[in-house]
């Protein structure tokens, strides 16, 4: 990792989380419940000591959450020292302070689901077939690598791109399924990562984002004749080993 972005994650949680966020707290947590099990229980083994990684994991709230569903062998990594001592500080086990590429180099057939959530867009171009390369081989077969990553295509899709100095691009629909199967993976699903009704005040928003998704899919089909689009901020991509998604 180069200087100008140790410097960064050096200070993330103090200077961009914590900021934006608040302080990680266990309520902060289980707020958060909906929203993981919206997006990611339907992607998880069936198998209870399944071997997963959170890659990125920041304070711990996806390991958290895979560990209170019964997961026990859930464990995270992250290159923050801030993140992980945060996320130690609120009784997440089984995280460590790594590098990604290090961590994976080590542990070969090691896991059944790996998590990269809002990490790819933190690296060049290269680097990401390189750290995919990686993730494969860490897969045991049948194995997953989930990702979530900006979306460039949608008109608000510049403030994920760019609200992070770290960041260093974005993707589409398209250029997903093309990096994943280059790579290697047989079946690439892709899911939207839109907002969760998580009671009766978000109604009204969510009947809001309702409306404006449709236009836009509307206008995405008037252009290009495309009737299924990902338009939120960003996309959900299921990357298997197989043809098949194993249980």
């Amino acid at each position: 990792m180069d200087d100008f972005k140790a410097r960064f994650y050096d200070q993330y949680q103090s200077a961009h989380v914590a900021p934006r966020k608040g302080e990680a707290t266990l309520a902060q947590f289980q707020a958060r419940i909906p929203i993981f099990e919206r997006h990611w229980s339907r992607l998880l083994p069936s198998d209870r000591q399944a071997a997963m990684l959170d890659v990125g994991c920041g304070s711990g709230g996806m390991v958290w959450w895979l560990q209170r569903r019964g997961y026990a062998q859930a464990a995270g990594i992250d290159i923050s020292a801030e993140q992980i001592a945060v996320a130690r500080a609120l009784g997440v086990t089984r995280v460590e302070q790594a590098d990604l590429r290090e961590h994976l180099r080590r542990h070969l057939a090691a896991y059944d689901r790996l998590f990269l959530r809002d990490v790819l867009e933190h690296f060049e171009r290269p680097e990401i077939v390189e750290i995919l390369d990686l993730c494969r081989a860490a897969l045991r077969p049948g194995g997953a690598v989930l990702v979530q990553v900006p979306n460039a295509e949608p008109p608000l899709g510049g403030r994920i791109r760019y609200g992070d100095i770290t960041h260093e691009l974005a993707f589409t629909e398209s250029s997903l399924r093309q990096l994943m199967r280059t790579v290697g993976f047989m079946r690439v699903d892709l899911s939207p990562a839109g907002p969760v009704l998580q009671g009766p005040k978000d109604l009204p928003r969510h009947l809001l984002w309702k409306f404006f998704e449709g236009m836009y899919r509307l206008m995405v089909f008037a252009e290009t004749r495309r009737r299924h689009v990902v338009v939120t901020e960003n996309i959900i991509a299921a990357a298997w080993l197989t043809d098949q998604a194993p249980s």
